[in-house]
């Protein structure tokens, strides 16, 4: 095991590079060589003896352990020994969405006539009245999809094809999802699990339409503006020059100390920095750069927590277990994130903010939640439309258009609500192909994790015991999050196989507490 570790510092050590790289052209812009150390990465990862040391040592005794870490380092060895043309198919897709993620990076929205930058489109989307501008700005993010394709948006879908079918799956999905380690069929069901729930969501965001806007019609123009009358609180003025103190205090509650952790920031907007919130994990334990885009009110704080979560986790995994730690889930890491993102609709965390209305923000704040439940059960179209990409015939952008519209048709059962949908902006379709379900089946992680805390220690709320919960997350969750794939990891930590139905049950139950059924 020993000349398995050894590849493995070697090969972390090259990703801590590529990492640095990456952050580099994420907040300036500038591309310093990403490609060549990406080019060493996939020497490294050709290397027939190290393929000889992992095919040894699988034909070994070995503790169960040991035998996770090996067959983690074989998933992660395969692709580059089966042949020269996936090879060379691996380094054009990572050149192409390079030069994509440039484009996207780089681009401003033009609205009203005036270029601006995301924090200014979200307030606009948040606190606009003028329902027409609103849409304005909404739809401006569609400025992007033309230019995506006409960069080579579209050669890059048909390469990860070309490179499921030259690995062997039955498709792209089918080569994601086996190495995240999920079942592809556990998705076979969603469409008709959203079906199930999907008169409640309608009636749902019907009945906050019509109280707030006038129109039982919601639509994507509207929905943060719903969210900003729902709980005025998410306009309230803050300052953003303080930010680092009331996250510090909320991950201090739980007994995690960020002040000793090597967190960077940089949280404000300026040129050809991505517009796109992201937290780079460095190094382990080592190193970890947030990257987000606020100006000074309260709602920016979400994506603070969020990202603060993903650099805790960083944090607090075992340095020391490179291998281990390519085994994590991104539910996992999604999920964590989640978590710490949540907060900002929390007694915990708003409390240093809006002390004089308590009551009202937590009454505001509580409508707010069951809001949000709905909207992200809705993004089971969105997620469906990322595998749906890579098993069907892309010839133009229209084609990518007209799998949008069908895919809402016949997932939430809505008419196209512009003639050129937002896509592209979208960063995930470009880096990060068939992922979006990380963040949906993380929220029904952070549920379960709710769950099983509560019943366990008998409370009502993790903030009762914010140490212990802390603890539970590390121990529990983090510490062992390599170690298993997430199916595994849910069932051993809830006793429940993992399914969607869980979160169409808590829509149910919350709605029912507010009066809706």
């Amino acid at each position: 095991m020993k000349r398995l570790f050894a590849i493995a510092e070697e090969l972390n050590q090259l990703h801590v590079k590529s990492s640095r790289l990456n952050w580099s052209k994420f907040t300036t812009g500038y591309d310093f060589g990403i490609m060549d150390i990406r080019r060493q990465i996939q020497e490294k990862l050709k290397n027939k003896k190290s393929w000889k040391i992992i095919q040894d040592l699988l034909a070994s005794e070995l503790s169960i352990p040991d035998l996770r870490r090996v067959r983690i380092m074989e998933m992660v060895f395969r692709p580059y020994h089966l042949s020269e043309k996936l090879n060379e198919l691996s380094l054009a897709i990572q050149e192409k969405t390079n030069e994509l993620s440039s484009v996207l990076n780089t681009h401003r929205c033009t609205v009203a006539g005036r270029v601006m930058t995301s924090p200014e489109i979200s307030r606009i989307l948040l606190s606009e009245p003028d329902r027409d501008l609103r849409k304005e700005a909404c739809l401006s993010r569609t400025q992007i999809n033309i230019p995506m394709v006409n960069a080579g948006f579209l050669q890059l879908l048909e390469m990860r094809k070309e490179y499921a079918h030259e690995f062997g799956a039955p498709d792209f999905v089918h080569y994601q999802l086996e190495h995240q380690e999920l079942d592809p069929v556990m998705f076979d069901s969603w469409k008709d699990e959203v079906k199930s729930v999907l008169p409640l969501m309608r009636e749902i965001r019907s009945s906050f339409g019509e109280e707030i806007i006038g129109d039982p019609n919601v639509m994507p123009w509207d929905t943060g503006y719903i969210s900003g009358k729902i709980a005025p609180e998410l306009n309230q003025q803050v300052n953003m020059a303080d930010y680092h103190s009331p996250i510090s205090e909320l991950f201090g509650m739980f007994d995690i100390n960020i002040s000793g952790m090597n967190i960077t920031y940089d949280i404000f907007p300026r040129k050809n920095k991505s517009e796109w919130g992201y937290n780079f994990p460095i190094e382990s334990g080592v190193d970890s750069r947030i990257l987000a885009n606020v100006r000074d009110r309260y709602s920016e704080y979400g994506v603070l927590l969020h990202e603060t979560g993903h650099a805790v986790h960083s944090f607090t995994t075992d340095p020391e277990e490179i291998i281990m730690n390519m085994g994590i889930s991104g539910i996992v890491s999604e999920g964590i994130a989640n978590l710490f993102g949540r907060f900002t609709t929390h007694e915990a965390f708003y409390s240093g903010f809006f002390g004089e209305k308590l009551a009202e923000a937590g009454k505001n704040f509580k409508r707010l939640k069951l809001w949000n439940r709905v909207n992200k059960l809705r993004s089971v179209s969105r997620i469906l439309l990322d595998q749906a990409l890579y098993r069907t015939r892309i010839e133009n952008i229209d084609d990518i258009h007209q799998l949008l519209w069908k895919t809402n048709m016949e997932v939430l059962g809505e008419q196209p609500y512009a003639d050129m949908p937002i896509w592209a902006s979208t960063i995930h379709f470009t880096t990060h192909p068939v992922y979006f379900h990380n963040y949906l089946l993380g929220d029904l992680m952070c549920d379960m994790l709710d769950d099983v805390f509560l019943k366990r220690e008998n409370v009502s709320d993790v903030t009762e015991r914010p140490e212990l919960f802390g603890r539970f997350i590390l121990d529990e969750v983090i510490g062992v999050s390599g170690r298993y794939p997430f199916p595994d990891l849910f069932r051993r930590i809830s006793g429940e196989e993992l399914s969607l139905r869980l979160l169409s049950k808590r829509l149910r139950k919350e709605a029912d507490e507010q009066g809706i059924s």
